[in-house]
Order: structure tokens, then sequence, then C-alpha cells
């Protein structure tokens, strides 16, 4: 039989790779590639992606095109079914969905591996599960390991729609929220796993959970910003032009960022006051990431848009929400 050790480096480098997942997906959109595969799970038709046009029939973007239709009109029945009449008929009228994108051998290939990363994920969730019954005796354990695999399947399937809606915004927005609920359950196991040490200080809790929920809204404001360079990427070449097409939301987002900034740096002086030492690394990391997330954000705006700037923008934030949770965990009431 294994040993719980095992299970929890598992556990650890699951959560590892779903961040690596969530920053090849930064890459994928940055890119350019997230229709680089315009059906799910294969990619045109096969499950190795074409290597050029010819291995595809000629009209492929008539026949692609309209199996993402029929896929979106069951997938609008459904919302309309449940009440959402309103992304229910944007799905079907959106022009944006509507339209299909070239063969592009390399961004087929760039979503391509970003699915195998996927489907290495959820095998390692399927692990980290059974490692959860060998935890059975710790409460939610169980329920808490299934559900991150049923949640990682339900994820799949968001990423299909994802693909069949043409990077619709809120499914992107409800693919990101998902991945972060992962991540925060995954820190959860392997907080209780470790038994580590919680601080009993009411006012260090309220502080951070008062910053965590703080910082939801500008992840959510990120994600607008996002996608209009993401529309920017397709609508116009010229990156210097970009930080001029930003909307107001960009600017709420930036100055909103100093609100965290001021929270962490609150947080981390109270930490240091009152020496708790466990604590003083997740929070000194918190405020290091926030302040290095600032400067890819100037850098980003000032320097026309550099590539590797927006994966490393939504990686720091993702690294922000989780030790802000990491934190929450380490933390309780007196």
């Amino acid at each position: 039989m294994l040993s719980k050790s095992f299970y929890l480096k598992i556990n650890i480098i699951t959560l590892r790779s779903v961040l690596v997942l969530i920053l090849v997906g930064s890459i994928v959109r940055s890119t350019g590639a997230g229709m680089g595969c315009p059906d799910w799970p294969k990619c045109f038709g096969s499950y190795v992606p074409p290597t050029s046009t010819d291995q595809l029939p000629e009209n492929y973007l008539e026949t692609f095109r309209a199996e993402r239709l029929k896929k979106n009109e069951r997938l609008a029945s459904l919302l309309s079914k449940l009440g959402y009449e309103k992304l229910s008929n944007q799905i079907l009228t959106d022009p944006l969905v509507q339209e299909e994108q070239a063969f592009n051998v390399t961004k087929a290939w760039i979503e391509y591996v970003n699915r195998l990363i996927g489907v290495l994920i959820g095998l390692l969730v399927f692990i980290n599960m059974i490692w959860a019954f060998a935890h059975k005796e710790k409460k939610g354990f169980v329920l808490v390991g299934i559900f991150i695999f049923v949640l990682t399947g339900f994820q799949g399937w968001v990423g299909s729609l994802v693909v069949s809606t043409n990077l619709l915004k809120g499914f992107i927005t409800f693919h990101m929220i998902l991945a972060l609920v992962i991540v925060a359950l995954l820190i959860w196991m392997n907080v209780k796993a470790q038994e580590l040490t919680i601080v009993r200080n009411r006012k260090l809790f309220l502080t951070t959970l008062i910053l965590l929920i703080l910082f939801v809204p500008q992840l959510l404001m990120g994600t607008e910003v996002r996608h209009v360079v993401d529309l920017l990427l397709v609508s116009e070449p010229d990156r210097s032009l970009w930080a001029n097409s930003l909307t107001e939301m960009f600017l709420y987002h930036r100055s909103y960022s100093w609100i965290i900034l001021i929270g962490s740096l609150f947080l981390l002086n109270r930490i240091r006051k009152q020496k708790i030492i466990e604590l003083n690394k997740p929070a000194s990391a918190l405020l290091a990431m926030i302040g290095l997330i600032g400067v890819v954000g100037v850098i980003m705006t000032n320097f026309n848009f550099p590539f590797w700037t927006q994966p490393l923008h939504l990686i720091l934030a993702t690294g922000i929400f989780s030790i802000l949770f990491y934190l929450i965990l380490r933390l309780k009431p007196a």
C-alpha cells in the first residue's frame, strides 16, 4: 500500500500542475490560439492536429463552423430552459460567435498542448481523489477529493463551450473562476493533511478575509480588461495602439490595485509586529507578488504589451489569490 506521504506529494504536484495549466491557458490567449482547434476534444476532426491545410477538406471552415453552431444551439436551448435568456440569445446572435478562424498550424499545436496538459491534470486529480480516501479519517476529505475530480470534469466541459462559442467573454471568465476554485480546494486539502499550526487571531483573520474579498473584484475587473486585449489581438496588429484603446475599466483596475497593495502592507506589518513567524514568509511573498504584478502592469501598458507580460500578470494574480486563501486557512478568530 502506498504511503500517505506519497499522496501528499501527488497533491502538491497536482496543485502545481493546475497553476501551470493556468499559465499555459494564458499563453494560449495571448497568442490568439484559443480557437486553434475549432472542435473539442478533437482538433480539426483528429486526435492529433494536422500539420498543413492539405490534410483538411476544402470546405473545412464551413464544416467546423456548422458543427460549432449546432452545439451552440443545444447550449442556448439549455440556458433558455434554465432562465438565462439573455446569454442564450447572445450565443445565437453574436456575430463574433459565428466567425470561424482559418487553420494555423502554430496556433493549433499550442491549443493542442494546452489540452494534453489538461488530460494529464485530470489523471493527477483522480490520483488526488484516491489520496483523499487514504485520509478518510479527516472530516470532509473524501467529499472534497471527489468534488475536485467532478469539478475538473465539469471544467473540461466548460472548456469545450469556450471553444464552441468562439471564446465568448462570459464563458472565459467562468472557466477562470472554476480554475481558482480547484486551486483553493487543493490548497485546503494540503493544509489539512499536513496538520499545520492554526494561529488564533481575530484581527489578523478579519484583515486577511477582507483583503481576499477586496481582491475578488480586482480579479473580475482584470478579466474585463483582458477581454478588451483579446479583441485588440484580433482587430489591431499594431500593439503600440492598444494602450489608447483600453476602456475605463482599465483605469478602475489600475487605481483599485493601490487598495490591495496598502492592504497587504498593513497585513504584513501586523504579522511582523505580533511576531507570527510561521505566517511571515507567505505574507512577504504576497507583498512581493503584488508589487511585481504592478510592475508587470506598467510594463504592459507602457511598452506595447510584450507577449510575456500577459501570462506573467495572470499567474501572479493566481498566486496572490492562492496565498490569501492559504493565510485564511492558517488563521482562525480567537
